[in-house]
């Protein structure tokens, strides 16, 4: 009998238990969007034609795409690069602009610990200020960064999966204590990461443009050099005795003439390299994004005291029959 009461006080303890961590653990908000991703190819045909001239037909080949086929895209998007990009990001909150990181490190509370951190001065004071270039990152403001990009991922936090193998939609969610940090975290993963996706896709198709860019611009100041020495010929007093003087006139007319013609030519090549990038430009088309309020999960008193008084009342259970086994054992 006594144990029976054992056992009741223990499930009790721990019902009491499991109701006062539901009441002091805070709930958690999970952002949700959904995007699909239209890939755009740009063929052949005046690119292709155009890159052959200028001898760029095996820089085109393949294209840069192939870093985002199949489930790739979802593993940039839990990447390092990707994550620290995003809480790198300015965002107003509360009333104030500062990178999301900065939000972060204020609802977890994390300066109360760094502030009675001895071993690291740094700590005390550190911060990521908004014009701060990343590659002027400390020790400590790199290990900081990185630390919490390993807390998102090991507490998943972040999840990232395509609903249906066959399909292109893609579902992304993200969890925290703070309803706006999710909200604004998630919105920033899907800006960061489409900007990085366009930047790659389109980077070889950005080259030729600069190129051919710089081609004309070349070509046309020859132009219109040539038509001012032109005029100044013009001004030459030419009679039958001086016809020779004419003919320099006539050779900057000629280049000029073909300059002209070079330059139209290159100005039609530049604007078929536009048309093609912006069929190459991917799409990504946002199919539901994440309102307030968000989805709200918190630890319900009833599941906290029923998982709580189990608990205790298993380990209690568990503690008397070792007991009686370990006593069974000595007297034999």
């Amino acid at each position: 009998m006594t144990k029976w009461i054992l056992i009741l006080i223990f499930g009790l303890g721990g019902a009491v238990i499991g109701l006062v961590t539901s009441l002091l653990t805070p709930p958690k908000y999970t952002a949700k969007l959904s995007f699909a991703l239209v890939e755009k190819s740009a063929g052949g045909g005046g690119l292709a034609d155009l890159a052959s001239s200028f001898g760029l037909s095996s820089m085109l080949g393949g294209g840069s795409s192939g870093a985002f086929s199949g489930d790739n895209l979802l593993e940039i998007m839990q990447s390092p690069h990707t994550i620290q990009q995003t809480l790198l990001s300015p965002v107003v909150y509360q009333g104030k602009k500062q990178n999301l990181v900065e939000v972060y490190i204020q609802f977890n509370e994390l300066r109360k610990g760094w502030e009675k951190n001895e071993n690291n001065k740094e700590l005390q004071t550190l911060s990521y200020p908004i014009e701060q270039k990343r590659e002027s990152f400390t020790r400590t403001q790199d290990s900081v960064l990185n630390s919490i990009y390993d807390k998102i991922i090991k507490s998943n936090a972040l999840t990232i999966a395509r609903k249906d193998k066959k399909l292109s939609f893609v579902n992304v969610s993200f969890t925290s204590k703070d309803e706006v940090f999710s909200k604004l975290f998630e919105e920033k993963l899907m800006e960061v990461t489409y900007g990085f996706y366009k930047e790659t896709r389109t980077a070889q198709s950005r080259a030729n443009i600069n190129m051919m860019q710089a081609k004309a611009d070349s070509i046309r100041r020859l132009y219109e050099s040539s038509l001012y020495r032109s005029a100044g010929y013009s001004q030459v007093n030419i009679n039958q005795a001086l016809a020779f003087a004419a003919v320099p006139k006539l050779k900057q007319e000629y280049n000029s003439q073909l300059y002209a013609t070079v330059y139209t030519e290159v100005l039609k090549n530049l604007e078929t390299l536009k048309l093609d990038m912006a069929r190459e430009t991917p799409i990504v088309q946002i199919i539901d994004t994440p309102r307030f309020p968000l989805e709200k999960e918190r630890l319900g008193k009833a599941k906290a005291m029923v998982t709580g008084g189990i608990l205790g009342g298993g380990l209690i259970v568990f503690y008397l029959l070792g007991a009686m086994f370990l006593k069974s054992a000595l007297k034999e």
